[in-house]
């Protein structure tokens, strides 16, 4: 045993070691010639502290492209078959191995039917590896470090056992792979197969019977769980879909798994306390993969998600960042989800039916006859790339609101609090551009509201209209406050090119009437509408003629508008006011000199109403 390593000749030393190295990884290998200048060494024997074959630098010709290198080797021999003059290699450890791929695709020479199609394949293990995978020009976009693996055999020859580690965009992942019968495995023949993959807290494991060869198929139980999915959505590089909430995730189920379809049932899984049930799958034989599923919900809580937000960090303007749909292209999607109550921070819906379809680029979320605002509610959103094939997005907004509160509803859809009562809601929406404000500048369509019973909260119009009728002057301050109490109200509203014309304002009441017509610019989200109120005629009263009425403007932000009295009006109803102003006329003194008198005497102030 002592006299083999002197005894075998060093060309003999270097067929055993490319004969080794063929063997462990399935490629031809290249060893490096003896070199001082540049370290390296003829592949040599050593005893101590057990029998090995070391080997310096060598590299493997791979196709795609690629490279494999290791600046050495240790090949373990084994012991019984060296005390009778024979070298046989045991295991082979790669020092610093390391991979460039060009692109992020594994080439295919990396193979394990090399690895494990013989039980006498020496075991090959890793040690400080790296996997570079560059693009066209030489620069690396993924970089996988301090690869620690070993692959063995079981001492009857059968089973095999990857074992690895490494870190990846700063992260250690570890993992284990089992299969009861490697020979069957690659043959296509199902076995008993184990998969342990994990990172941090997070993991994901498989139990079940696996195949591979020509047809490779997966059947058993999967699961996983992690207390982070936003960072680990991150860690992939996939956005969440909304900033809030992604914490806690864990899943189950019966996988069944081919080439051609992934599917996941029964499932069960838990998003951040919210558990539902139902059935995933994932076709793989199309142009694009597909995605289809069903869940279901006893009850779902999304206040950790928050609400979807439009404006800047202010609040008072559209969003100006950029809107795109190239994620939308690299899958379809079919997801239906039904929930018994769905919980906000301050509202509950019953009744939820969703589904969200997602073809060629396309999305289309649905909602059914929801149980929502103490009434009826149906809506769908359409996402689409422009047909005129400019950057930014096409978006078609259709919904229905029938016998809803109407306080809850305008609050959540447009932060609007000023109404009262219940009443019916329906639009019809559609715009397109690059960011939320190019959407606001091109949107048109129609809204229709209607109400009964109800108030106009911030403003009493008829107590403002008796003090007014009694001294038009001293009464045209202030006119906050108090409520206004309608029998029916009535609104219709066409959109074009940002700008909604209202076609029909109307509020009727026991004792006053309202009639409004303007523009509501959806660009600048300000209003500028004039309208008339009146006093209706006293009960018992004949004919239909107003007791009094006053035209008024409505101008400013559309959530803290200002309501101004038009002061010639004022100085019209007001007899003392008006021989002064007749003196003014008469003395030529102009239209300007008119004006200098109604503000002395008028002094309209705007009236902000509450924004709540």
């Amino acid at each position: 045993m002592v006299l083999v390593p002197a005894l075998v000749p060093a060309n003999e030393v270097r067929r055993l070691a490319s004969d080794a190295l063929l063997r462990a990884t399935g490629r031809v290998a290249q060893i490096a010639n003896a070199d001082e200048d540049i370290g390296t060494s003829e592949p040599g024997v050593a005893l101590l502290p057990s029998p090995r074959l070391i080997l310096g630098k060598f590299a493997v010709a791979l196709d795609d492209g690629a490279s494999f290198d290791a600046e050495g080797a240790v090949a373990r021999l084994r012991l019984l078959p060296l005390l009778f003059g024979q070298m046989e290699v045991a295991d082979i450890t790669l020092q610093r191995p390391t991979l460039l791929v060009t692109g992020k695709r594994l080439p295919h020479a990396l193979r394990l039917a090399p690895l494990v199609g013989s039980a006498d394949v020496p075991e090959l293990r890793l040690r400080g590896g790296t996997i570079a995978m560059r693009n066209a020009e030489g620069l690396t976009q993924e970089l996988i470090s301090d690869i620690d693996a070993s692959l063995e055999h079981s001492s009857g020859g059968n089973a095999l056992a990857l074992t690895l580690g490494f870190t990846w965009r700063d992260r250690q992942v570890d993992g284990r792979i089992s299969i009861a019968d490697a020979a069957a495995f690659l043959a296509g023949q199902a076995s008993e197969s184990r998969v342990d993959l994990s990172t941090g807290t997070s993991w994901v494991r498989f139990r079940g019977l696996a195949a591979g060869g020509e047809a490779p198929t997966l059947l058993g139980d999967a699961s996983g769980e992690t207390n982070a999915l936003r960072g680990l959505l991150d860690w992939v590089e996939m956005p969440a879909p909304t900033s809030g909430g992604f914490g806690h995730f864990s899943f189950s189920g019966k996988i069944s798994a081919s080439r051609r379809e992934i599917s996941l049932t029964p499932a069960n899984a838990e998003l951040d306390g919210n558990r539902s049930e139902g059935a995933l799958s994932v076709k793989l034989d199309g142009p694009r993969p597909s995605v289809q599923g069903t869940f279901a919900a006893d009850s779902l809580n999304v206040t950790p998600y928050g609400r979807l937000v439009l404006t800047d960090e202010g609040g008072t303007n559209w969003d100006r960042g950029s809107l795109s749909t190239d994620g939308l292209k690299a899958i379809d999607v079919d997801l239906r989800l039904s929930a018994g109550t769905v919980r906000t921070e301050d509202r509950t819906f019953e009744r939820v039916a969703t589904s969200a379809t997602l073809r060629a680029g396309r999305l289309v979320l649905a909602l059914g006859n929801v149980q929502a605002w103490g009434g009826a509610v149906r809506a769908s959103l359409a996402l689409a790339p422009r047909p005129d094939g400019a950057d930014g997005i096409l978006v078609h907004l259709e919904g229905d609101a029938m016998d809803v509160a109407l306080d809850q509803a305008l609050d959540d859809l447009a932060g609007l609090r000023k109404l009262e009562g219940k009443g019916d809601l329906q639009l019809l929406l559609e715009g397109s551009g690059n960011s939320i404000f190019e959407i606001a500048q091109s949107l048109q369509g129609r809204i229709a509201l209607s109400g009964k019973a109800g108030a106009v909260v911030g403003l009493d119009v008829a107590q403002a209209l008796k003090r007014i009728e009694q001294r038009p002057l001293s009464a045209g301050g202030d006119l906050r406050g108090g409520r206004t109490a309608f029998d029916a109200l009535a609104a219709k509203l066409t959109i074009a090119k940002g700008t909604a014309y209202v076609d029909e304002g109307r509020l009727e009441a026991k004792q006053v009437r309202v009639n409004v017509t303007g523009t509501v610019s959806v660009i600048l989200r300000d209003l500028d509408l004039h309208g008339q109120a009146g006093l209706l005629p006293a009960a018992g009263t004949s004919g239909d003629k107003l007791a009094f009425d006053l035209p008024f403007l409505v101008q400013g932000p559309w959530t803290s508008p200002n309501v101004m009295i038009d002061p010639q009006s004022l100085i019209r109803r007001s007899g003392a006011a008006q021989p002064l102003l007749d003196a003014v006329r008469a003395r030529g003194s102009g239209e300007a000199a008119v004006r200098s008198v109604i503000e002395q005497l008028a002094k309209p102030a705007a009236v902000a109403l509450p924004a709540n």
